[in-house]
């Protein structure tokens, strides 16, 4: 296919008056593209960008469907299910990381540039502003010769495909204004390869202010989610490296106990109103240091030091991952200095995952926002810890109070950012645990997990909602994923335990909570967990003992008390369980306790009519637990029962 030459398409003949390119402009840049070295040797993708450009030039993108694409492009014949065959799924991302590195390095001058957006199969059709005016190009390539230090031209060729991807990009993660985009087909699972991994230490704060230790531990949780959202490789989660905080340890052995290739340690000194930044790019193996380098910004700049962090990162880390390592780049954020450091303490404070810490945390996200009404990452923090405080974790609030309240707070985020991935995955746990949308929790978790692969907690909420749909092994692999991700999380160690233990897996489930045990012996979901293994072993006397050990060590809340008065209910002690019903409905007096934990004491006794009763009361609080009615082995007994059969079909779950 011959090349068409530039005068056959130059910038004023490619492109109509209201700016739109034109119709013979584009099949002459489709025909640059599929004779280039990237597509010339493909025959599969060049076959399936030239069907989908001119099926829209036709008029008929309306018509390009997975199903379409399976039978005209690749031949499947009309018996293709795309719910069974991922082909085009597939291809369509590989076209898509053609496309992209085709426009960043051989088509960067291109009159047009011709990309596939996330989520569907229509191609989108651009003048490109760039070649007009040659800025940018020249700006990045002056930016890349000077630095000399990076070495051979095949780097240097790399660091400009990636500067023209990213280093033009800051981070949507922080904007107030970022642009919604799609998100594409189902999530992509986070890599578990060790040299594909990168653990960002705790920065070190040299101001010798611990009060400034939120700035410090701010800034890393920032770049963590940053660089996560930005690759395509797995990142390890805040509260995994944060047990590094200060460690005096070699950067090989930290390597080798998160499973990572990478390391990036660094330091952050506040003096006056300035702040510096140091930070450099390890890899374990050899513990060659591949950059370094210091950054110093005034306060009133707060999210540039970042910027140029993670950019330097990604561009060092470029050699190591694949080509469509890369994320698409956002919008310049417009950020008020006050607004972002109070978010900076309503992180700081909530990644504490304590009441106390909740409810600060809630605090500041609020000043956050009235310092910056349109700020989307202040409205996901605070629909977080409404959702933990009220429908997850703690339950320490009333659902029918906290959950619509944290609902719109996620919306609003939302709406200003929808390519957020934590609001989609706590807007996923309130259509699971309060208004029992199974279809549309499951959508939001997956696209939480599409948006940023190596947010841990969006693997938690959906193995928690596989596990309630029955989907036992689904629920395990993200579990198995979330603990990839977050290695010395208590919550993920413990949820892959739990995940065994509802599979029937016992021993394995065991072994995961002992292996818990060792990161945090006096941990109360430790024993909690345990308590729950030896109950299904039949073992009641070392359950009891284990569920005792949860609640003295900590663990004095509804779940554990729940635990040991259904075993003694089962064991053949049922005025030791009514004991627990009444320290339950003692603690309902200082906090919420959810009607569903005194129901399962009482189907433990047998006491239908109670448990009826107070199921009923959990119906009208739409307690959490409802979710989970079909899964709970406690409740077997009354499966036959219409009023439970009755009950599962208001909640929307099959009989």
């Amino acid at each position: 296919m011959a090349r068409p030459t530039d005068t056959e398409t130059s910038p004023i003949d490619a492109v109509h008056q209201d700016g739109s390119p034109d119709p013979d402009a584009i099949i002459a840049q489709l025909d640059r593209v599929l004779s280039s070295t990237d597509f010339v040797n493909s025959g599969r993708l060049c076959s399936f960008l030239k069907f989908i450009v001119e099926e829209t030039l036709a008029g008929r993108a309306s018509h390009l469907k997975e199903y379409v694409i399976g039978v005209d492009v690749y031949e499947r014949g009309e018996s293709f299910d795309p719910q069974t065959s991922s082909i085009v799924r597939v291809e369509a991302g590989r076209l898509r990381s053609r496309l992209e590195k085709y426009n960043a390095v051989d088509g960067r001058d291109d009159p047009i540039h011709i990309s596939l957006p996330p989520g569907g199969y229509v191609p989108v059709f651009e003048t490109n502003t760039i070649r007009s005016g040659g800025t940018m190009s020249s700006r990045i390539k002056t930016w890349l010769e000077s630095k000399t230090a990076f070495g051979s031209k095949k780097f240097t060729a790399f660091l400009l495909i990636l500067a023209v991807v990213i280093g033009i990009a800051t981070l949507h993660f922080f904007s107030p204004h970022a642009p919604k985009k799609e998100t594409g087909p189902p999530p992509i699972s986070a890599s578990s390869e060790q040299h594909n991994s990168v653990a960002i230490l705790p920065l070190r704060n040299l101001s010798g202010d611990v009060n400034q230790d939120y700035f410090s531990d701010g800034i890393t949780d920032a770049l963590i989610a940053a660089l996560a959202e930005k690759l395509r490789m797995r990142v390890i989660s805040t509260r995994s490296v944060l047990a590094y905080k200060n460690a005096d340890k070699p950067v090989a052995s930290i390597a080798k106990e998160l499973s990572v290739s990478h390391i990036v340690e660094g330091a952050v000194l506040r003096f006056g109103d300035k702040v510096r930044i140091t930070a450099q790019l390890i890899e374990a193996k050899t513990d060659r240091h591949l950059w370094a380098e210091t950054f110093e910004r005034v306060i009133t700049d707060p999210l540039a030091i970042q910027n140029d962090i993670v950019r330097r990162i990604v561009t060092s880390l470029v050699l190591k991952v694949a080509d469509d390592a890369a994320r698409a780049p956002t919008a310049t954020p417009q950020l008020r200095p006050a607004a972002y450091e109070a978010q900076l303490k309503g992180r700081f404070f909530r990644n504490k995952m304590t009441e106390e810490g909740l409810r600060k945390g809630l605090q500041f996200f609020k000043e956050a926002i009235a310092k910056q009404p349109d700020y989307a990452l202040a409205y996901s923090g605070m629909a977080a810890c409404y959702c933990l405080l009220g429908g997850h974790g703690f339950e320490l609030i009333k659902p029918s109070e906290a959950l619509p309240v944290a609902k719109k707070a996620a919306l609003e985020a939302l709406s200003l950012n929808n390519s957020l991935a934590e609001p989609h995955a706590f807007l996923g746990i309130i259509r699971l645990k309060y208004e029992w949308d199974w279809k549309g929790a499951e959508s939001e978790f997956r696209q939480s997990i599409a948006l940023n692969p190596s947010y841990v907690q969006a693997r938690l909420f959906y193995s928690y909602f596989l596990e309630a749909m029955g989907r036992k092994k689904e629920a395990i692999r993200e579990a198995q994923e979330a603990r990839a991700i977050d290695p010395l999380s208590l919550e993920a160690n413990i949820n892959l335990g739990w995940q065994n233990l509802q599979a029937g897996q016992l021993e394995e489930a065991h072994r995961h909570f002992e292996r818990t045990a060792e990161l945090s012996p006096d941990f109360w979901g430790v024993h909690w967990g345990i308590g729950h293994y030896h109950r299904r072993k039949g073992n009641f006397g070392a359950a009891i003992e284990s569920f005792e050990k949860a609640i003295n060590s900590g663990g004095g809340h509804a779940l554990p008390l729940t635990g040991l008065g259904y075993t003694y209910a089962i064991s053949g002690k049922p005025g030791k369980a009514l004991e627990m019903v009444a320290k339950l409905n003692d603690l309902s007096q200082r906090s919420y306790v959810s009607p569903f934990n005194v129901a399962t004491i009482y189907a433990g006794l047998d006491e239908k009519e109670l448990v009826f009763a107070w199921l009923e009361k959990a119906f009208v609080h739409r307690s959490r637990s409802l979710a989970w009615l079909n899964v709970l082995p406690e409740f077997d007994k009354l499966r036959t029962d219409q009023r439970f059969k009755s009950l599962l079909r208001r909640v929307g779950l099959p009989g």
